[in-house]
């Protein structure tokens, strides 16, 4: 989904931290984090009010992505309703400001007709026939989200090498939805989940796309849809070798965890320090990385 302008969508609490998000009406501002990224016309926007605990959700952009860990993923407030049917099947809806009101949501209803009325001054002549939601559906990359997949495997978008992670939605806080810098696949099979995350962790197939990634002044950067030219097979849970890539893959996201609640970091990640985070986590995780690189290029010849 892409969640932008960010300063609409992207919040923090103005308020204490309640012990659950269970039919409650909470004060909430635009996020400080994303100030640092965010461009005209809409740097240095901000938004406060009150909000509906149900239209607040989780997100993680590519700082939020280590190798084997999901670290401090954003909240963020969407005019979408989560709707489930007989079958226990999730669907999104999709809703602007004068449909929350007459569904009742008049706290919701105030903040997104602000939201469209700020968009509708300040879109660009590129964006110029889109409404605010018509820019956060782009593509139907948030309403064609898979909420029942009971396991999210994400990898980033860009940076020199892919790191990716497991995400369990059973242990965030709640629903979540994938932005748009990173890539994703719902599984319903934990170890192929773990097994995916493992080889797109590994250094065999990030070696192989290096003649291939764009490159800036760094060096090569973004990842996109090149890794997964590379080719790996199918999980298949009869083969004792997908096995134990899998096993590794839960080692390191168990070792990884962890590790960051021994070590979080001090302050905001910029560009250095997520850079050095994530090779501060493979260095850690040093015993597993062999063991996984050994058996994904086994695999992959």
């Amino acid at each position: 989904a892409t969640i932008v302008p960010r300063c609409f969508y992207f919040v923090e609490l103005d308020q204490e931290m309640p012990p659950d998000f269970n039919d409650r009406i909470l004060n909430i501002k635009t996020s400080e984090a994303i100030e640092a990224d965010a461009k005209k016309p809409w740097k240095g926007l901000k938004f406060n009010g009150k909000i509906e605990s149900r239209f607040l959700f989780r997100t993680a952009l590519a700082k939020s992505i280590l190798p084997f860990a999901l670290y401090n993923p954003d909240l963020v407030v969407l005019p979408v309703l989560i709707e489930t049917d007989h079958s226990s099947s999730k669907t999104i809806k999709l809703l602007e400001s004068d449909e929350l009101r007459r569904e009742g949501y008049l706290n919701a209803a105030r903040w997104f007709k602000n939201v469209e009325n700020i968009w509708d001054i300040n879109k660009t002549e590129k964006s110029k026939n889109m409404t605010s939601n018509g820019r956060l559906d782009f593509q139907r990359g948030l309403t064609e989200q898979n909420l029942d997949a009971p396991y999210l495997v994400l990898y980033n978008s860009s940076a020199k090498d892919a790191n990716s992670v497991v995400v369990k939605r059973e242990e965030i806080d709640l629903e979540f939805f994938v932005e748009s810098k990173n890539y994703w696949i719902g599984a319903y099979n934990l170890n192929e989940a773990y097994y995916l995350t493992a080889i797109l962790n590994s250094s065999k197939p990030n070696k192989l796309i290096k003649d291939f990634q764009t490159r800036g002044l760094f060096g090569a950067r973004d990842i996109h849809k090149k890794i997964l030219d590379i080719y790996f097979p199918r999980y298949d849970d009869t083969n004792e070798t997908h096995r134990q890539l899998a096993e590794s893959g839960r080692e390191a996201h168990q070792k990884a965890k962890e590790y960051l609640e021994k070590n979080p970091p001090q302050k905001e990640l910029s560009a250095t320090r997520l850079g050095r985070l994530r090779i501060e986590i493979k260095k850690h995780l040093a015993k597993e990385m062999q063991a996984i690189d050994k058996i994904t290029t086994k695999i992959m010849r």
